[in-house]
Parts: C-alpha cells; sequence; structure tokens
C-alpha cells in the first residue's frame, strides 16, 4: 500500500524515538482529535514532549513518522513491551467519530495487515494501548465500533488473495538544491530530465539496504543504511554534487530469500542503462548502474 514518510527530524530523535527496536507487535490507538495523518505527524515532530508513534493514518492517507527499526513513546508501559516493541497506529478523526472516522479505520486496517504480512506475523500481534496501561484507548472503536470487529477487518485484507509478492522500496532524489517527492517501486522515476541528481534516498519496509554513491570526477561514497533526508551522515547517499553512478545491495527478509535489488539510472538527456542486480558482476553488469563521467538526471528501483 501506499505510505508517504516524513522524516523524524535528527535532533529529535533522541526524545522520540532513541532506542533501537526489533518490532514484535502492533498497538493501536486512536488520536482523541479531528486533526489529519499530517498534521498529526508534524505537530509530533515538532513538540518537545515525550510522546510518539510510527504511523498516523486518516481517511485519505497513511504517513510513517519513525523508521520501523526504533522505538516510539506511545503504550504508556515505560519501557515495557508496548512501548519498546510495538509499532504505533494512530487513527485519526477519532473525536468527533462519523465517515471520516470510519474510513479512517478501515485504511488503518489495511495497514494493519500489511504490516503483519511483512512481518510474517499473525492477527494476535495487534494489540491496543489498552493492553498496556489501562487507558480506554483506542477509545472510540472500544466504545463504538467494536474491537473484535476491527479485528475481523483486518482479517479481511490479512487473508485476501496477494495481488503482488513485490517488496515495497521507496526512494527521493535531491536537484538543484530541492528533494523532490518520494517514489514507490516503479511506479514513476526520481529525478527531472536534463538536471543532475546529487543525492539518493532508498528505504525499504522488509529486509534491510544499504546503498553508495560515486560523483563526477570524484569517488565512491560511504555506504549508507538508512531513509532519512535530514540526517547528512547516514540517511542518505551524497555530498550535493553530481552523481554519475550508484551501488544498491539489498538483503532480504528471511521469508523472502533469494530478492535482489533492480536498478537503473539515465545519463543526462539520454535513454536508461541496462538494469543492474545488486552489486553483482558479469558480462553485462559492472557491479553498480550508471557511467564514470555521465551525469545521471533519472533513477528507478524495484525489489524482485
Amino acid at each position: 500500500m501506499e505510505i508517504k514518510h516524513i522524516e523524524c527530524p535528527i535532533n529529535k530523535v533522541g526524545l522520540k524515538c532513541p532506542f533501537k527496536m526489533k518490532p514484535t507487535r502492533i498497538v493501536i490507538h486512536n488520536t482523541a482529535n479531528d486533526a489529519t495523518a499530517e498534521n498529526e505527524i508534524k505537530y509530533m515532530h515538532k513538540n518537545n514532549m515525550e510522546k510518539s508513534f510510527h504511523f498516523a493514518v486518516d481517511d485519505k492517507e497513511v504517513i510513517q513518522g519513525i523508521a520501523l527499526d526504533r522505538n516510539a513513546w506511545h503504550a504508556g508501559d515505560g519501557n515495557g513491551k508496548g512501548n519498546r516493541e510495538g509499532i504505533a497506529i494512530e487513527i485519526c478523526y477519532s473525536k468527533s467519530g462519523g465517515e471520516r472516522f470510519l474510513r479512517a479505520v478501515k485504511k488503518a486496517a489495511e495497514l494493519t495487515a500489511f504490516i503483519l504480512k511483512n512481518y510474517g506475523w499473525g492477527i494476535e500481534c495487534v494489540t491496543k494501548h489498552k493492553d498496556y496501561n489501562g487507558k480506554n484507548c483506542p477509545h472510540r472503536i472500544l466504545d463504538e465500533y467494536g474491537w473484535e470487529n476491527f479485528l475481523n477487518l483486518v482479517k479481511g485484507f490479512l487473508y485476501e488473495p496477494e495481488k503482488t509478492e513485490t517488496i515495497n522500496v521507496f526512494y527521493r532524489a535531491k536537484v538543484s538544491g530541492k528533494w523532490l517527492p518520494q517514489v514507490n517501486n516503479l511506479e514513476d522515476y526520481v529525478g527531472i530530465r536534463g538536471k543532475a541528481i546529487t543525492d539518493i534516498a532508498v528505504g525499504v519496509l522488509k529486509g534491510s539496504i544499504k546503498y553508495r554513491v560515486h560523483t563526477l570526477k570524484g569517488k565512491w561514497l560511504p555506504y549508507v543504511t538508512r531513509y532519512n533526508i535530514n540526517d547528512a551522515i547516514n540517511g542518505y547517499a551524497g555530498n550535493g554534487k553530481p552523481i554519475d553512478a550508484i551501488e544498491v545491495i539489498y538483503y532480504p527478509a528471511k521469508n523472502a530469500v533469494g530478492k535482489k535489488a533492480i536498478y537503473r539510472v539515465s545519463p543526462i538527456k539520454k535513454g536508461y542503462f541496462s538494469w543492474q542486480k545488486n552489486n553483482e558482476k558479469d558480462k553485462t553488469q559492472d557491479g553498480y548502474a550508471g557511467l564514470f563521467g555521465k551525469k545521471i538526471d533519472r533513477f528507478q528501483i524495484e525489489i524482485v
């Protein structure tokens, strides 16, 4: 499903998500106000409260504000399993309820099923805020919609036939000093025809990835492993100079053995070079996408 990412500012990581996390469950919340998902995430990033969550979901979109390998403060159990092992989903429009809220609930159930599938979890891994500190949350689901009804909605998405086994990869590019919108899988490309790409950010929801770029008339920059355009050290690859080559290595999750990153680039105002698989080398591949000395203006990547 489509997920929009708004990275947690690097200066708020120590407050909002200070610990590495290996998630084991999902924790469902209701926001108790009528803000949009984007406003919920932006307010969470902006304030100085030790309160945070991974996703906000409204009737139109899903927005992720904290990486899934970092904890969030949402379950009220201190360093318990809710805060330290739970992926927090906040469902919007729960103050007034109504049709907007019901549509948000449906989208949240779809997201919940999506996460369960990606981690190989069952429905028993879906929990509620109330399970951790007794707070009546998600209040509108518990009081009106019904927790079992929500779980049944998740099951409907969880057990529907898979349309594709493609693992979601998302990426952005910086051109002329500005980050372009995120692209998921091969729905589009990042870049602007005729203008050099200077920085690349790549992330995956399942498995892990590392990548690096080669600068024009320069050298290979260090590998990075995260997706965060606010983290110049490990959140994206590049140093503001034109890129002429990219190398990506994908490490699949246990239930996706054999999956690889395939990616390609185009030199300025030219057609795409051939697809590159990870950093493999053979008669047709040299371990990276691009050609030294030729600035690139487009980039695409998929996991297959």
